[in-house]
């Protein structure tokens, strides 16, 4: 978990990994540090989407978490989550290089996201894609970015339903803003087909999207790679739960990755549904 002190309340965090099926590696990977939490969801490309998801959430948070602060990482992100360099070619190793010289302004997110994108697009052209939704945090002041099919949900101090303050870039949702579809009725488009991801924003029309809100004290904000198996609402009473308890937050982490377990289906261990999240909680201090 990592503290961030502000005013009267004090912005905790931490990350979590729902993998009912057991698989390895996960596609979908999360990180936290000091300021800032990311979740993204490696989209394929011939096995490397986790590579993806990997390179944008330890890209983001190595440079946006307060120097010299804790960090954490489940998922892809993992420092040990990675198979062998020699299975990908060390194609990992080749992006992460190509970002460590100088980027865009240092605290825009969407400009270290579209170089993410860039390295991407560049090393394996239609081929690896990621999603991904972050956010930096200071003080109370929430700024936030996404690219895909992240959900970003915030749930006020003493509310039983969440805020969503994204749309995912699912066709049938952003229909509009794409010159071949806008004309398309929305009603007769499949609502699973994903249009925009890290390593396509120059094709796809759709872009990075900005988010922005103001944390006060008893809110919580959470960060998917994509959505749960069990339905938001289901999701905002778990959490409810938790936050009236007084519950720890690694513990609530523990329940929601718990609780998607146990909607696998073992007829159907195909259809089970990987999500990494980020959790930031204000918490009122004592006294």
């Amino acid at each position: 978990m990592v503290d961030l002190t502000t005013g009267a309340f004090t912005i905790e965090s931490t990350v979590g990994a729902c993998n009912p099926r057991g698989n390895w590696p996960l596609g979908d990977g999360a990180g936290a540090g000091e300021g800032v939490l990311v979740a993204a969801d490696g989209l394929g490309g011939h096995g490397t989407g986790w590579l993806g998801a990997r390179l944008a959430v330890r890209v983001l948070v190595e440079r946006f978490a307060r120097p010299g602060t804790e960090v954490r990482f489940v998922g892809a992100a993992e420092a040990d989550a990675t198979q062998s360099a020699r299975s990908v070619g060390g194609l990992y190793e080749e992006c992460a290089a190509s970002l460590k010289g100088p980027l865009a302004p240092p605290r825009d997110l969407a400009a270290v996201l579209s170089e993410i994108d860039r390295v991407m697009a560049a090393r394996v052209p239609g081929g690896m894609v990621a999603g991904c939704i972050a956010a930096t945090l200071e003080g109370a002041r929430v700024h936030g970015v996404q690219a895909g099919i992240g959900r970003a949900l915030l749930l006020r101090a003493g509310a039983h339903r969440f805020e969503s303050l994204v749309v995912e870039h699912y066709m049938h949702l952003v229909a509009d803003r794409m010159t071949k579809y806008r004309d398309l009725d929305p009603a007769q488009i499949p609502p699973n087909i994903i249009v925009n991801g890290l390593g396509d924003l120059a094709t796809s029309e759709v872009g990075i999207d900005r988010f922005e809100v103001d944390l006060g004290a008893g809110d919580l904000l959470l960060l998917c790679s994509e959505r749960f198996e069990k339905p938001e609402e289901e999701v905002a009473a778990i959490v409810r739960e938790a936050v009236d308890d007084g519950a720890p937050l690694d513990d609530l982490a523990r329940t929601l990755e718990s609780r998607a377990a146990a909607m696998l289906d073992p007829a159907e261990p195909y259809r089970a549904r990987e999500v990494a999240f980020a959790i930031a909680f204000a918490r009122r201090r004592a006294g």
